[in-house]
């Protein structure tokens, strides 16, 4: 033990690697893969804690994907995932971990055809032609390296492509021998097939070494448009900003009834001269001003029937209608054609439905109040001077089609109307949701509401984004009072049927995703690791872990929560699962994702109903934040049951020790088993800590009181049966 004094004059460096030897051990032999930083979150233990979702320290904290941009403030962060800190007690499974964690994304390992010598010049051809340099890993290893991997990462985005290729593969050795590569692993920079420079496997040894080799061939060039902008011969693919449609992906989603879409038809010239920044700049304006206003392109190089179906290049706007019954409904296409996205923002702004009701006297609003308490929705006022409705006021109603809501714009109210509902008199705007109050609730005649107000000082000015954070809140701390019948999509579990689940909580797959968790929906996505077909076996782990998200999803539908519920197999769909920050290791789990804002939020912790229900709401609630995201991979063809076990095999690349993936398995649930029975001790201790306080009470006072104490014990062994 080190004394007070000893333990501050030491440094935070060395406090750490004196509890944690092994660690400076790691960080030599990582070197290059992974930076270790210790940071010391004392004074904003409480900041830190809920953003990371510490539950104690020490904790682990890693960040292993690339930056990404925040759309809405331009500034750049990364996704940080907190893993177990037991792990720190263990060296061997905490460098497996790290090795495991390096982004597998960078590296395209070529497999079956892709390895014929044809093919292969073909690659290195199209990599010439998009002007980049084929950095080439050849190697006795089953997948890339981790410190391969590791460079990638690095090298991202700087003119090199990196490519692994199998010694095992079928057109490998032809590849070899045109390459005259004799000995491997081998390194190689292409520039192209006759010119090219190697890396012997002396060379290999250290991060240090293979970074030498192939950063002076880096163009360390980053202008010009984000990370995952590429140009090719046809134009410009899909980015962070910019949508890009084929003719069925327009079809499945621009004509769908959900949001009003600004579609710009460019000629090959205009997708040239276009750029992130120009898109970026004006679909944030939208999602600011209007919310339900979304932006896409369509090619009319690449689709040129679909340009012409909507009259060629330009850009025009295809707007939201209502049905006599007041549903949404796809309203074709305005006549108008626009030059430029600028032009066409206003007038797509004005044709949102406007669903709202004007107040013009104190008898309307007693009306609108008895209305919305007669239909159990929840009743939202905004006290404005405007004389025409704010386009982001007629869009709170659009975005939550799964909830009951009615909205009044209150023009000019008089001082008192203002004071009853809690308006301060300086402000020209407020918006208030009149809650559900606990007093006779079911009684008719009673005041039914108490007022919730738009707080513009702490939830900042009124935007889209704002107000609908704000919105989302409210519904999920005071849900409006329910129909006194249930409706029939209510759940019953008692009497829920595997029909009636599969369509609560269905399989998403590359066809389906489109209808089930598309537009302004709001997905609570279940990433399991089994196939399908395993559900066909009740006692099989899928089983059991789908039973509980269907309850999860039976509770949110009966509290009318907004969550359109779906799972989807996270081993076979891995590059999907990445997009949400799920790798193998964190499944099963559950991630809250919003398709039109591109924004999402994962669980962390035990997946079980409880606390997958304490997700969503926490998310609702606004008390755990959503992350912007990036283009979200398209689903693959499903796996089958041999296909799903190599993905298993080959998620962590291959280590450099070749550790035999049973022996890894069995380890990690050996580990997890003795950290559960280590908790289990500990709870029972914590509960048993206060009799055996009572207990030494009870002692002291023995010789006095032996009558008492014997009543004392009879207490106690009471207590301890309960």
């Amino acid at each position: 033990m080190r004394t007070k004094d000893e333990t501050q004059e030491q440094s935070l460096e060395e406090l750490v690697t004196t509890a944690y030897p092994a660690l400076l051990a790691i960080e030599k032999e990582l070197e290059g893969l992974v930076t270790f930083s210790v940071v010391d979150i004392a004074s904003h233990k409480a900041s830190f804690g809920n953003k990371w979702q510490l539950t104690k320290l020490p904790a682990l904290v890693l960040y292993k994907d690339p930056p990404k941009e925040n759309p809405y403030t331009g500034k750049l962060y990364r996704d940080a995932m907190r893993i177990d800190s037991a792990m720190l007690e263990n060296p061997k499974k905490l460098k497996r971990t790290l090795k495991q964690a390096i982004p597998m994304e960078f590296v395209q390992e070529l497999k079956g055809d892709e390895t014929t010598f044809l093919n292969f010049e073909k690659l290195v051809q199209q990599k010439v032609d998009d002007e980049e340099t084929l950095v080439l890993l050849i190697s006795k290893q089953k997948h890339a390296s981790p410190m391969y991997r590791a460079l990638a990462a690095e090298f991202n985005d700087q003119g090199l492509s990196f490519v692994f290729l199998n010694k095992e593969e079928k057109g490998t050795e032809e590849i070899m021998k045109m390459l005259v590569v004799e000995e491997l692993p081998v390194m190689m920079i292409m520039k192209s097939m006759m010119e090219y420079e190697v890396l012997k496997a002396q060379n290999l040894k250290t991060y240090n070494e293979l970074k030498g080799f192939v950063e002076p061939f880096a163009t360390h060039k980053r202008s010009g448009g984000f990370a995952g902008e590429k140009k090719n011969k046809g134009g410009k693919k899909n980015s962070k900003y910019i949508k890009f449609f084929t003719a069925k992906e327009f079809d499945d989603l621009v004509m769908q009834p959900d949001v009003v879409w600004i579609i710009e038809f460019m000629d090959l010239e205009r997708e040239m001269a276009m750029t992130e920044d120009e898109w970026k700049k004006a679909l944030t304006e939208l999602h600011r001003k209007a919310g339900v206003v979304a932006m896409g392109a369509v090619s009319c190089e690449k689709e040129a029937e679909l340009c012409e179906r909507h009259g060629g290049p330009g850009v025009r706007i295809f707007p939201l209608g209502l049905t006599h019954d007041k549903k949404l409904k796809r309203d074709g296409v305005l006549a108008q054609t626009f030059t430029t996205i600028d032009e066409a923002k206003e007038t797509s702004i004005a044709t949102i439905p406007d669903l709202t009701v004007t107040i013009a006297s104190s008898s309307d609003l007693n009306a609108f109040i008895s209305h919305a308490r007669e239909n159990h929705a929840l009743p939202v006022l905004l006290f404005t001077t405007k004389k025409t409705t704010p386009p982001m006021i007629k869009a709170l109603l659009l975005s939550v089609p799964t909830q009951k809501l009615m909205l009044a714009v209150i023009r000019d109210a008089d001082e008192d109307l203002r004071e009853r509902f809690l308006v301060k008199s300086p402000a020209s705007t407020s918006l208030v949701c009149l809650v559900p109050t606990q007093v006779n609730l079911d009684d008719s005649t009673s005041a039914p509401f108490g007022v919730v107000a738009y707080e513009k000082k702490r939830m900042g000015s009124y935007t889209y984004p704002n107000i609908m954070q704000f919105l989302l809140q409210v519904l999920a701390q005071y849900p409006h009072p329910q129909d006194a019948k249930p409706k029939s999509n209510d759940v019953d579990l008692s009497s829920l049927d595997e029909v009636a689940a599969q369509l609560l909580v269905p399989y998403m797959t590359k066809k389906n995703i489109n209808d089930i968790c598309g537009g302004h929906k709001i997905c609570a996505i279940g990433f399991f690791e089994d196939h399908l077909d395993t559900l066909r076996d009740p006692e099989s782990r899928l089983t059991k872990w789908w039973t509980t998200f269907v309850h999860v999803a039976a509770r949110s539908k009966e509290n009318h929560e907004p969550f359109q519920f779906m799972w989807v197999n996270g081993k076979c769909h891995k590059n999907f699962a990445k997009a949400f920050g799920i790798g193998l290791f964190q499944m099963p789990t559950l991630a809250v994702y919003s398709p039109s804002k591109q924004r999402f939020a994962t669980n962390v912790g035990v997946f079980d109903e409880e606390n997958a229900s304490a997700f969503l709401k926490s998310v609702l609630s606004g008390s755990i934040s959503t992350a912007p995201i990036g283009d979200v991979p398209e689903l693959d063809e499903e796996c089958s049951f041999d296909e799903i076990h190599d993905v298993a095999e080959g998620a962590g690349g291959i280590t450099e020790d070749d550790t035999d993936l049973d022996e890894m398995l069995n380890e990690i649930l050996f580990d997890e088993k003795q950290q559960r029975d280590e908790l289990e001790k500990e709870l029972k201790s914590e509960l048993k800590q206060p009799l055996k306080r009572k207990k030494k009470k009870y002692k002291t006072k023995k010789k006095k009181h032996k009558t008492k104490t014997k009543m004392s014990k009879k207490k106690t062994e009471r207590r301890d049966e309960l």
